[in-house]
């Protein structure tokens, strides 16, 4: 067995922490605050804060299944599915109720699809959701024609300015939405038998087993989850972008996995929670929006991001697994 350090274990849990991920967020903001121009402006904070609601709305759904053992590659597409299916619905004159439902049931059904066939024939998570990402993304192709039609809903738009307040909160309600549903989720996961399933899946399949736990249950609700987050955010890209792109969801293959990571949550299963990922989001917001002031190609921006990554990986992303410790 591989003999782990004391120190190397103990650095492991202050960097996985929440308070560290706090202190990433101030350190980074006054970096930008000092290098960039305009980034502390108000106007630029509700615009990552917008930016972030996006992103973490998405790595909510990644981290559910990260807390299971997986890890879901078909949320881009699913995003990009999302957000075609809004702005073509809406642009058909279909009731925005209507529209929102049929969108998040397809995402249901996707995710759920993808639990069910990875844990009941034992199908890496990884290949199941590279397919099915990719048959969506054909399906919306064939549905469409390859032709964007149709266009966000005005309310979605105001929904999603980052200049927009809700109440007397300064904040946009996309973002209000995002805290609130993270908030709920960090609930479930703490408070519930639902919850506490989840991580006995993620810690020890087999352990969870002997302990009546239903595995093949747990998974496809994690997954069920994340397709459903993952088409949420893009009905809210939606209201965004103005109308639908196929590949809107693109970036979100890398950033919903880096923000996991990010705010520490462990990439081996049953370790993490709603409020790292958030704090994962924020960080990743804001190195983004730093990196694309000092005018950074994409390229150059996905090379320094990925090596942060690593760095952190190295640091606490792939500690000892919990299920060797029990």
């Amino acid at each position: 067995m591989r003999r782990v350090h004391p120190w190397s274990t103990r650095l492991q849990g202050r960097l996985a922490s929440g308070p560290a991920q706090i202190l990433a967020i101030v350190a980074v903001f006054l970096i930008g605050r000092s290098a960039v121009v305009g980034y502390s402006d108000w106007t630029s904070i509700r615009a990552m804060a917008v930016l972030a609601a996006f992103l973490g709305i998405a790595a909510m759904g990644q981290t559910l299944v990260v807390l299971v053992g997986g890890i879901d590659l078909s949320v881009p597409a699913l995003i990009g599915a999302g957000n075609v299916m809004t702005a073509k619905l809406t642009g058909q004159g279909m009731a925005s109720p209507v529209v929102i439902v049929l969108v998040l049931v397809a995402g249901f059904a996707v995710g759920a699809l993808n639990g069910y066939v990875t844990s009941q024939w034992n199908v890496p998570a990884l290949v199941v959701t590279l397919a099915t990402g990719s048959v969506v993304g054909g399906i919306v192709l064939l549905w469409t024609d390859a032709t964007l039609t149709g266009s966000a809903p005005s309310w979605l738009t105001r929904f999603t300015s980052s200049s927009a307040t809700t109440g007397p909160l300064p904040l946009a309600p996309v973002v209000v939405v995002w805290l609130v549903l993270a908030a709920a989720a960090e609930f479930v996961l703490r408070r519930t038998t639902a919850g506490r399933k989840l991580y006995a899946q993620g810690v020890n399949p087999r352990a969870a087993r002997l302990m009546l736990v239903g595995g093949r249950s747990v998974n496809t609700l994690a997954f069920a989850c994340s397709g459903t987050l993952a088409a949420l955010a893009g009905t809210l890209l939606t209201g965004f972008t103005g109308a639908g792109l196929f590949d809107v969801g693109a970036p979100y293959l890398f950033s919903a996995v880096a923000a996991v990571v990010m705010g520490g949550n462990s990439l081996l299963g049953g370790r993490g929670d709603m409020l790292r990922c958030a704090l994962g989001a924020v960080i990743l917001t804001e190195l983004t929006t730093l990196l694309v002031g000092f005018s950074l190609s994409a390229a150059a921006q996905q090379a320094v991001l990925g090596a942060l990554i690593v760095i952190v990986v190295a640091s606490y992303g792939r500690d000892q697994p919990l299920g060797s410790q029990i």
